[in-house]
């Protein structure tokens, strides 16, 4: 849990099902878009603990975060790291435990990807009459 940044970025998947990240191009980071690095960041911690997250560490560019699964109380681990350099987040969220998690950390990144993005870029979404 928890493994921080290794050269600069997230820890690679291992070869099981039970782990996404952005880091390898399955699914998108966060675009920052216009909004300040900072903000992004923020809005993040703010997704992340609206959705059940419980921070366990917070830097200004690492973030990890435990999730506990509603069914059997597995816990799975939420890392993130602000990439400055291309105006992305990058996320990655694995079990601890098992082999295959019928795509719960999919499932959770992808949310967390969405309502971030919703909230940074607000406009897109504004209906005008």
């Amino acid at each position: 849990p928890g493994k921080g940044l290794i050269d600069g970025k997230l820890a690679v998947c291992p070869d099981k099902p039970n782990c996404v990240s952005t880091e390898n191009n399955v699914l998108s980071p966060i675009s920052i878009h216009m909004q300040t690095p900072e903000q992004a960041w923020l809005i993040l911690k703010t997704v992340i603990t609206g959705m059940g997250g419980n921070i366990k560490k917070f830097r200004s560019d690492y973030l990890w975060a435990s999730f506990e699964t509603s069914l059997m109380k597995f816990t799975d681990d939420v890392e993130a790291r602000l990439d400055l350099e291309n105006k992305v987040i990058h996320l990655r969220s694995a079990s601890r435990v098992g082999y295959y998690d019928f795509n719960a950390n999919n499932k959770r990144l992808k949310r967390i990807i969405k309502r971030v993005s919703d909230k940074l870029e607000p406009e897109k979404y504004r209906i005008t009459y």
